[in-house]
């Protein structure tokens, strides 16, 4: 007897399992999948006849998901889930299912934004692209202090690696208490703002960490402090941001997430600012890993 045909649709580009293995196994397991094209919007695809997805980072909101009569299951490619309306998922039955920190990858991108911004890569780039010759004397990771928001696997990793590279201090702040170390101290959400030269935020979205820094945490910097963000975007009110880097108390940033995705606002005209556009974990290792998971999860549950 034929198993019931399931239709698939691929959201999450670029999409690298695609392999002759992977196509015998959907064929095997009586799965059609279409594979959004690059230039087409989740929002512009006939998503009422798909029965499952494998998804990025696209936003399925209401609106999207009400039009999916069929769909039982999302399987995330990534481990953030704050772009889907799982409320509604709830209630109408979807799964929704994520994949494993891709650890690695975070961090390591992580550890290249930190000495970037310490070193103002940045600017000094821009500068040279309009023909200017103007060196910006750095610091050292030796003599910095970093803060690192959050601490739970990427925060740890970031931290080991900064210690291989002889960091100065280390400042954590977290939610859960852990014992200090040579090096790592743990401190409050204010002292980690009043005493680092550099911040990198690594926690995940929720109603407590939304606009995590604002216009108070703006106002208890007291130095010129770089910030990285790898997490997501709404984690930072962008107009506490822009008024940071406007009076000089942001050094500058690290971007790889933003309130809204593709981001196309104020902040691409700032020379101190760099940004990417979502692909912290774009290596072709964690990539594979993620969407090796992605399928897992949606043979066993489908």
């Amino acid at each position: 007897m034929n198993k019931k045909k399931i239709n698939l649709l691929i959201t999450a580009l670029p999409f690298l399992s695609l392999t002759q293995s992977t196509k015998y196994l959907f064929k095997k397991k009586n799965i059609q999948y279409d594979l959004l094209s690059k230039n087409t919007k989740v929002k512009n695809c006939n998503i009422e006849k798909y029965d499952a997805i494998i998804a990025g980072v696209e936003n399925y909101d209401e609106k999207i998901l009400s039009k999916a009569k069929k769909l039982k299951l999302i399987s995330r490619v990534g481990i953030g889930i704050d772009s889907i309306n799982l409320d509604f998922c709830k209630n109408k039955g979807i799964k929704v299912l994520k994949v494993k920190s891709p650890n690695e990858a975070v961090a390591e991108y992580s550890i290249a934004a930190i000495i970037s911004s310490l070193r103002c890569f940045s600017t000094m780039n821009h500068d040279l692209h309009r023909g200017k010759w103007n060196p910006v004397l750095g610091k050292s990771l030796s003599e910095s202090t970093v803060g690192i928001v959050g601490y739970g696997k990427i925060g740890k990793l970031i931290s080991k690696y900064l210690l291989a590279l002889n960091v100065n201090k280390i400042l954590v702040h977290d939610i859960k208490n852990f014992k200090k170390t040579n090096k790592i101290v743990f401190c409050s959400k204010k002292t980690i703002f009043e005493r680092s030269d550099i911040i990198s935020l690594n926690i995940s979205l929720n109603q407590k960490t939304q606009n995590f820094l604002s216009f108070r945490e703006i106002n208890l910097i007291k130095k010129p402090l770089s910030i990285i963000n790898t997490s997501r975007g709404k984690i930072i009110n962008e107009k506490a941001l822009l008024k940071g880097l406007k009076n000089k108390k942001i050094k500058n940033i690290f971007l790889d997430v933003f309130n809204e995705e593709p981001y196309t606002g104020e902040i691409t005209k700032f020379n101190n600012c760099m940004i990417t556009p979502h692909i912290s974990s774009f290596t072709n290792k964690c990539r594979l890993e993620m969407e090796s998971q992605a399928i897992k999860n949606l043979l066993v549950n489908i």
